[in-house]
């Protein structure tokens, strides 16, 4: 059977899915189908069964979200960083903006000491001061801060590379605040 490379939005894997069916762009041979990009295919996971389409632009939905677990992240840190993949994984860019702006200030309350209410800047500079960014790292998580400002007082839209990179910068951020540390055994 032949095989599609893809994330998949279910198992959150990569695998090479099965072309369940295709339909050609052309109506010619039958076998053409699996060999061209600008085919429309229907997939299945070889590893959890669901399915995901492949369209003849080369997008495949549902859409994989970019934001893998966290280990030993709090449930409710955990829960508000799937949605924020979830949200780009939807292309709701703006929204995945906010909820990582909104991550960044309950990190800081729980992690770092900060009182509720504060300005954002000060959550930054909270998690900094509590040794929570790496150094020289301030302006890159400040970066979070001032786009999801943006997105939260602003009409403009994000980008999908903005929010794309915004996650990124949270990732590594939850990361080194709750995976790392979970490494070491006391």
């Amino acid at each position: 059977m032949a095989t599609y490379s893809i994330n998949c939005a279910s198992c959150e894997r990569f695998v090479a899915a099965d072309i369940v069916c295709g339909v050609a762009s052309n109506m010619g041979d039958a076998d053409a189908m699996y060999l061209s990009e600008s085919s429309t295919y229907w997939l299945r996971c070889p590893v959890c069964s669901e399915g995901s389409v492949k369209i003849k632009n080369g997008g495949v939905f549902p859409v994989a979200s970019p934001a893998g677990p966290i280990r030993n992240a709090p449930d409710d840190v955990a829960s508000a960083w799937k949605e924020a993949g979830l949200s780009y994984a939807a292309g709701a860019y703006t929204g995945a903006e906010m909820l990582c702006r909104k991550i960044l200030m309950h990190v800081a309350v729980e992690r770092a000491g900060s009182q509720p209410g504060k300005n954002f800047v000060e959550y930054v500079d909270d998690l900094d001061t509590a040794g929570l960014i790496t150094a020289g790292l301030k302006p890159v998580v400040d970066l979070v801060r001032q786009r999801g400002n943006t997105a939260n007082h602003d009409l403009a839209t994000t980008t999908p590379d903005e929010a794309a990179q915004t996650l990124r910068i949270t990732d590594h951020l939850l990361k080194g605040i709750y995976e790392l540390p979970g490494l070491v055994t006391p």
